[in-house]
């Protein structure tokens, strides 16, 4: 015999019901899930335009200076001064006493002029040709670059250093006292000047207590051809430190990404500091000069007196974290004319064009 429950609190779920209940679940749950992916993306888009924004105030504030105090020596400039270095140096450190260049730039291949186009990669390998660039690139720089970058070298005071007050400098001296020798070293590019005049000289060696600076000759290049100079200088003359600096995009060998570096050149060579990570090339233009005014902006490549450039104009492909971008596509970006055709990635990119006024730029 059976029985059938009469009591509705005893009966069981339909099959109907259930299958109801799962697909209401079910659509929850995509609901929930989709939510969860836009709000996701939404984060990884915000953290990676922070990050490409927080690319471009570093750039900004790390190169901007160093560009703007081109030829900048203290009291003159280094348009007119004259090197007591051997030669062998790299320009334009080779220019003093030549010309008043006081920067030069190499233009990357395939880079200059309309119609130009590269490519670049998530994981790039350095340059080894140093025709690959125009005119052909320093040998030193040569492996530290990536192709399709180009390289901007600047020659001015210590960024944040001011000069120090020298007692008479006479033709015969082979040192000379300083108001404050703490912020020299042996080994460092300086320079001397009156207003009317400048050399510039290696220090080899430093004694911070009796507040003087040495500079003997020395043999090969970063090294002084004589221990004295040609011209004598009164008290009062200015003495600060000198840097030779080199901008451009290479591999870090740490994270194999495409990062902006400085090199600085030092006795030893080029040192190199990485900047900015996730720059993945570097334009310049360069702007001449007439009458004061800027007249046009050239490639490296079409400069034919360094002299003439009173102004800079630089771009930089920077790229966001993975994931950024949503869906992969090939991102093809305009970086100061030349066609820029990034790996089909989900990176967020970004193209940040900036232009320097060069201070000290000859009239």
């Amino acid at each position: 015999m059976r029985y059938r429950s009469t009591n509705p609190a005893q009966r069981g779920v339909t099959l109907v019901e259930l299958l109801v209940a799962l697909t209401v679940g079910v659509l929850l749950i995509g609901a929930v899930i989709a939510v969860y992916l836009a709000q996701s993306q939404t984060n990884k888009s915000t953290s990676a335009q922070a990050s490409i924004q927080n690319a471009e105030n570093a750039i900004n504030a790390l190169v901007t200076t160093v560009v703007r105090g081109a030829g900048f020596s203290g009291c003159a400039t280094l348009g007119s001064a004259t090197s007591n270095l051997n030669p062998g140096v790299p320009p334009p450190l080779a220019n003093i006493g030549t010309t008043s260049a006081t920067l030069v730039g190499y233009e990357a291949a395939n880079t200059a002029g309309e119609g130009a186009a590269v490519s670049v990669t998530d994981s790039p390998v350095n340059g080894t040709d140093a025709t690959a660039w125009s005119p052909d690139l320093d040998a030193a720089l040569v492996g530290k670059v990536a192709p399709g970058s180009d390289v901007l070298v600047v020659l001015g005071g210590s960024a944040g250093v001011m000069p120090v007050a020298a007692s008479t400098i006479d033709t015969g001296a082979l040192s000379m006292t300083v108001t404050d020798a703490s912020g020299f070293a042996p080994g460092q590019l300086m320079a001397v000047s009156d207003c009317l005049k400048t050399s510039v000289f290696v220090s080899t060696a430093v004694d911070p207590t009796a507040r003087t600076v040495a500079h003997g000759a020395g043999t090969g290049p970063y090294t002084n051809a004589t221990a004295t100079f040609a011209v004598a200088y009164a008290p009062g003359a200015q003495v600060m430190p000198l840097e030779q600096t080199a901008f451009f995009v290479g591999r870090d060998a740490q994270s194999n990404t495409s990062v902006l570096f400085r090199a600085k050149y030092q006795p030893t060579g080029w040192v190199l500091q990485s900047l900015v990570p996730n720059v993945e090339t570097m334009q310049v233009l360069y702007g001449l000069a007439a009458n004061g005014a800027i007249t046009q902006y050239v490639t490296a490549a079409s400069v034919t007196d360094w002299s003439a450039v009173a102004s800079v104009r630089m771009a930089f492909l920077i790229a966001g974290d993975a994931g950024s971008a949503g869906g992969g596509s090939t991102a093809v970006q305009n970086v100061l004319g030349t066609t820029v055709t990034a790996p089909t990635d989900t990176r967020q990119r970004r193209v940040y064009e900036m232009t320097i006024n060069l201070r000290n730029a000859a009239p």
